[in-house]
């Protein structure tokens, strides 16, 4: 079973309650538990295997999904070293729990952007087909790089490290991808990748799950969507991950913080690397081309 990060349908819950007692947990399909403790006891009972899965699988985009917050986009308010003639497309980001209950903690992808560099396609919906080429490794650059969840038009609040290409416009080779940019319509994107460390995460007082009491703990004030977690009481803490093959432009994302970023251009039509505080005329005058895609 391969599974993308990045496709996504409605769904209710990663643990859905379907009466006042009993929960569902994506981790198990359709099987049903009457408390926490009971599904608490089934993942410690079936770390290994669900572990196992985890790493075994080319994880990408599934096609479900929790919204981060507000789909507005927001001006840039620090400089990245954006250049004029370059896109920017964020790939995924750290300390969100995402769809399938997963929070990528920062330097998971510090190791495989050395070893990868120079080898990563940017193609479209995950399809490593000459059809759905955007850009040729060669022509894609990887970096990680720490933004706020609010540069990235996200309303929460935290910072986070994006794995990021950075692709000259010239070299974009898909139609769809070019219209894209060229419109700066609203888009987003996942990352095709194969777990390397992960652990369980639970809040749990029993003291027998100290060590997934710790896990929790440590992580779970760095999560910007904390709440969720503490409502479901566990997540999955992923230390390092591999990026295997491609970076994809996808309409949907497990996780939405995932734009694409342009460098802003002023009224001279030339590129600057910071953006000057708004006046109120500036506002409106911008106001289309944030909701198209993210300004820097």
């Amino acid at each position: 079973m391969i599974r993308y990060r990045g496709k996504k349908e409605e769904v209710k819950s990663d643990v859905e309650q379907t009466d006042e007692s009993i929960l569902k947990a994506v981790e198990f399909g359709d099987r049903e538990f009457m408390s926490k403790e009971e599904l608490f006891k089934a993942l410690k009972e079936n770390e290994e295997i669900i572990v196992s899965h985890k790493k075994a699988n080319k994880n990408k985009s599934e096609n479900c999904v929790f919204p981060m917050g507000s789909n507005k986009t927001e001006t840039i308010k620090e400089a990245h070293g954006f250049e004029e003639g370059f896109v920017y497309p964020i790939i995924n980001t750290t300390k969100f729990m995402d769809s399938h209950n997963d929070v990528h903690l920062d330097g998971i992808w510090s190791k495989s952007v050395k070893e990868q560099q120079g080898k990563i396609f940017y193609v479209t919906d995950h399809e490593l087909k000459t059809s759905n080429v955007i850009a040729r490794p060669k022509d894609v650059e990887m970096s990680v790089k720490e933004f706020t969840f609010k540069d990235l038009g996200k309303d929460l609040e935290g910072s986070t490290q994006a794995l990021m290409f950075k692709v000259a416009e010239n070299k974009i080779k898909n139609e769809f991808a070019n219209d894209t940019i060229k419109e700066r319509e609203p888009i987003e994107h996942s990352v095709r990748m194969q777990y390397v460390k992960i652990d369980l995460a639970l809040n749990s007082e029993a003291k027998e799950d100290k060590e997934f009491k710790k896990t929790f703990d440590k992580h779970i004030n760095e999560i910007a969507n904390k709440e969720r977690a503490i409502e479901l009481g566990y997540f999955w803490a992923v230390g390092e991950a591999k990026i295997i093959k491609e970076g994809s432009m996808v309409l949907f994302g497990s996780n939405d913080a995932t734009p694409m970023m342009y460098p802003k251009e002023t009224e001279s039509g030339k590129t600057t690397q910071e953006t000057e505080p708004l006046q109120n005329t500036q506002i409106k005058e911008e106001e289309g081309q944030r909701r198209r895609g993210i300004l820097i």
